[in-house]
C-alpha cells in the first residue's frame, strides 16, 4: 500500500471512528416515588413522622471516567411533613418558616452508581450517596447510606439512611415551660425509593 493511500486512509478512520464511538454523557431517566419518615427525641418525649408517595425523578448519566452518575432534586412541601399531631405539626412549620420558605430540596449530583449498591445481592455493607439539603435556605452537604437494595425490573428500590442537625441548618425549635422541654438537634431520616426507566 502506497504511503498517499496510507495517510488518506488514516484521515477517514480519524473522521469516521467518533461517529460509531458511544457519546460520553448519554442520559437514562428513572421515574417513581419515595416514602420519607423522620424521628427526633425530646426531654419529654420521642416523636416520628412522614410523607409518602413523593414524586421522584432520577437521571442516570454515564461517561468513560466515572461510570455511571446519579442525579436528582426531590422537592417537599414543608405543610406536607406530618407527625399527625396537630398542635406539634404547627410548631413544626414554624420552626421551618413554613410561609417564607415553603419547599425543602434535596439534591443528588453525580453520584456514583457504584458506590450506591443498588444491586440485590450485592451489598456486603451499606452503599452511599451523597446528598445536598436545603431547608430555610441553609445547605448542607450529608452523607447517607443506602440499604436492603430490592429487585425491580428496569430500576431501584431500596432504603437511604441519614441524619440532619438542626442547628446545622440554623433552625430553632420550639421550648415548652420556658425551656424546661427541648427537642433534642439530632433529626433520623429514612426514606424507601423505588424507581424504573421510564417507558420500560
Amino acid at each position: 500500500m502506497n504511503r498517499p493511500f496510507k495517510s488518506l486512509l488514516a484521515l477517514l478512520t480519524a473522521a469516521v471512528l467518533p461517529v460509531f464511538t458511544p457519546a460520553a454523557g448519554a442520559a437514562d431517566k428513572y421515574v417513581g416515588r419515595c416514602d420519607v419518615e423522620f424521628a427526633g427525641d425530646s426531654t419529654l418525649d420521642a416523636f416520628a413522622g412522614d410523607i409518602t408517595n413523593v414524586p421522584l425523578t432520577v437521571i442516570c448519566t454515564s461517561n468513560r471516567a466515572d461510570g455511571a452518575l446519579l442525579n436528582t432534586r426531590i422537592e417537599i412541601g414543608a405543610r406536607q411533613l406530618t407527625t399527625h399531631n396537630t398542635r406539634r405539626d404547627a410548631n413544626m412549620y414554624k420552626m421551618f418558616q413554613s410561609d417564607q420558605f415553603p419547599t425543602l430540596f434535596v439534591d443528588v449530583t453525580n453520584a456514583s452508581l457504584a458506590a450506591a449498591q443498588l444491586v440485590p445481592g450485592q451489598q456486603a455493607e451499606p452503599g452511599t450517596l451523597p446528598l445536598r439539603v436545603t431547608i430555610c435556605g441553609v445547605t448542607n452537604e450529608v452523607r447517607a447510606v443506602t440499604l436492603n437494595p430490592q429487585p425491580v425490573t428496569n430500576g431501584w428500590g431500596f432504603e437511604l439512611e441519614t441524619e440532619l442537625s438542626l442547628k446545622d441548618f440554623k433552625l430553632k425549635p420550639p421550648t415548652l415551660l420556658f425551656g424546661a422541654i427541648t427537642v433534642h438537634d439530632i433529626v433520623k431520616v429514612k426514606a424507601r425509593v423505588r424507581v424504573q426507566k421510564e417507558n420500560s
